[in-house]
This record gives C-alpha cells, structure tokens and sequence, in this order.
C-alpha cells in the first residue's frame, strides 16, 4: 500500500509538472507577445508623433515666413495709404487752386466785357469825351494811347489767367491720374496682406490642430507605456521562477572583432526623434551580415519584429538575466530554442529604428536595464 501511495504520488507530481511547466511557458509566451505587439504599437505612435513634429516644424517655418511677409505687406499698406493721402491732398489744393483761377478769369472776362460794350455802346462819344476831356491835343493822344493800352492789357491778363488755368486744368488732372494709381496700389497692397493674414489663420489653425493631434498621441503613448511596464513586470515575475536555476552566465561578446562602440549605455540625445532619453543598451557597429554570437546560454523567448528594435532576439540566461540582440537583418532562432554561448542566434542589420547596420545589445537584470560591457572586462 504504502508503495502504491508512494508510486501515486510520483505520477501525481510528474503530472502536474508536466502540465504546469508548459502552462507557464505558454503564458510567458503570451506576456512577451502581448509586450511585442505594444511596442510595435509604440513605435507606430511614435512614427505619426515625428512626422507631425516635422509637420509642426515645417508649419512653425511658413508661420515665421508669413509674419515677415506680413509685417512687408503692412509697411507697403502704410506706404500707399501715405502715398494715397498725398495724392488726394495734392488734388485737393490743385482743385482749389484751379477754381481760383477759374473764378479770377471769369472777373477779368466780366470786366473787359463791360468795358467793351461800353465803347460799342457809346461808339464816338466816348472818343468825343475823350477830346473834349483833353486839354490840348497831345493830351488827348495819351489819352486814347492810354485806353487802348488798358484795353490791351485787359486781355492781356485775360490770357495769361486762361494759360494759369489751363495749367492748373493739367496738373489737377495729372494729381487724379497719381491719386487714382495710388488708390489702385493701396487696394492692391491690403488684399496682399488680408491674403497674407488668411493664410496666416490658416496655419495657425493647423499647427493647433496638429498640436492637439500630438498631445493625443502623447497620451496614448504614455498609456501604452504604462500597460508596457505592466507587462514588463509580469514577465519579471514569470522569469523570477527559474532564478534558482541558472542556466548560463553572460561572458561571450556577441561581435568578436568588432570592439568600436558607435553609441554607450546611458543618457543620449536620440539620432531620430532628437530628445532626450535613456539609450537603454550598447550600439555596437558592424557590417550587414555580420554573425551575431549568444552572449550567454539560455532559452530564446522572443524572436521577431520587436517595435523599434526591429528584427530582435531576447535570451532567458535565468536567474533574472535576459540578454537582447535588436536590428538584426535576419534572425537565426526560434521561441522556445535553447542556446549555448557562443552560438549564432542571427545576423547584423538595420531594421527598426536605426540610422544604419549595428547591433543593439541589451542586458537586463529582473527586467532593468544595466550596461552590457561590464560582463567583459
């Protein structure tokens, strides 16, 4: 009996490992794909963010150019509305000086003329008046020089008054001609600018649109962010059950013969989105192709498209440890996979976010982040 119990009990436990081995395997599995599928998300996010970044620069730039355009249109404005208040003062004063002219050569004219037909009326009276009014004949010749002469000067003046107005007539008509180029300019000149402050209202409203379209992404990120580090957590806790069961340390560089470092671990303005923030592994350089070595044993719990990793490898080494190989051109391994140190788990490349081939490696301890290099001094 005792045997029995006892044989009972072992395939007891056999049981139940075996079904909660592949349970919580399967889970792990599943945390990880749901952490990938909200990274690539992110990086979606973080796509549109930067595009309208660059929109909002772009419109920050024609912003910037039409408020100079706009401050040149108002000068001219002021310039034709000067240039138009002249004119129409210079027509003004012409028009009045024309009217002067007009009403001085109209006096003139009224005076000659009753002078005229007094003589027509009077015919030789008026030179008999003149005779008998003379005291000697010599006077009387100055006389009538003298009548004559005024009469001439009469229309002398009658002429030059009429040339004055004529001129005046020109140069009224000649101010009207400028005034009305003037007022043609200056009307010219404010549907520049209204044009101008359309547009103007125009890109003001876009870049209000666009900013709130950022601040909507923007919280939708840090939302992600937060269910991400949820789920980072999780997977902490899931990889936590085999800290007693190490399976390999981290001690083979992953790139032998490529020691330049184009990018460290830590804080750093980043090459694509240009803020700042925490570069979270090593950014090792090598060309496309390159093998890339598993820095320690383990079991691959992630391979594929990783959000801005890209193409990207993550070993379990156990006891916490988990080591990332991210940008990779082509992957070399499969979930589930157990590696030895040193074995080729993919190929160097530049998918995901990245400015050219290199490898992104990452170590992290419970899922925190530390500096790679320092398990290879």
């Amino acid at each position: 009996m005792q045997k029995q119990w006892a044989m009972s009990l072992i395939l007891t436990a056999v049981f139940l490992g075996s079904s909660v081995m592949p349970l919580r395997a399967g889970e792990l599995g599943d945390t990880i794909q749901q952490q990938q599928d909200l990274k690539q998300e992110q990086s979606q996010i973080q796509g549109k963010l930067n595009q309208l970044t660059f929109s909002e620069d772009k419109l920050k730039a024609q912003i910037q150019d039409l408020s100079k355009q706009i401050t040149t249109a108002q000068t001219t404005l002021s310039l034709t509305q000067a240039s138009y208040n002249k004119a129409q003062t210079d027509v003004m004063n012409s028009q009045r000086d024309l009217d002067e002219r007009i009403k001085e050569l109209e006096a003139r004219r009224e005076v000659l003329k009753k002078r005229v037909r007094g003589i027509y009326e009077e015919g030789q009276l008026s030179y008999l008046e003149i005779l008998f009014q003379s005291t000697d004949l010599g006077d009387f010749i100055s006389r009538l020089e003298y009548f004559s002469k005024l009469v001439g000067n009469d229309q002398q003046i009658l002429a030059e008054i009429k040339t004055q107005k004529d001129q005046v007539e020109q140069k009224t008509k000649e101010l009207q001609a400028r005034r009305d180029q003037a007022s043609q300019l200056q009307t010219q000149a404010a549907k520049a600018k209204a044009d101008l402050d359309g547009k103007n209202q125009q890109y003001q409203a876009a870049l209000a649109q666009n900013k709130k379209a950022q601040d909507d992404l923007s919280e939708q990120n840090a939302r992600l962010a937060a269910d991400s580090n949820a789920i980072a957590e999780k997977i902490r806790k899931l990889t936590a059950a085999s800290a007693g069961k190490v399976l390999g340390t981290i001690s083979t560089y992953p790139l032998p013969g490529y020691y330049e470092i184009s990018d460290p671990y830590g804080w750093r303005i980043h090459p694509i989105t240009q803020q700042k923030s925490m570069h979270t592994g090593t950014d090792i350089p090598a060309p496309g192709g390159t093998a890339i070595l598993a820095a320690g044993s383990g079991v691959v719990i992630m391979a594929g498209l990783y959000g801005a990793y890209g193409n990207a490898v993550i070993i379990d080494h156990g006891g916490g440890y988990t080591s990332l190989y991210g940008h990779q051109s082509r992957i070399g391994v499969s979930v589930g996979d157990k590696v030895k140190a040193g074995e080729v788990i993919g190929y160097v490349g530049s998918t995901g976010w990245s400015t050219g081939d290199h490898l992104h490696f990452e170590v992290r301890v419970n899922g925190n982040p530390t500096d790679p290099l320092q398990f290879f001094h």
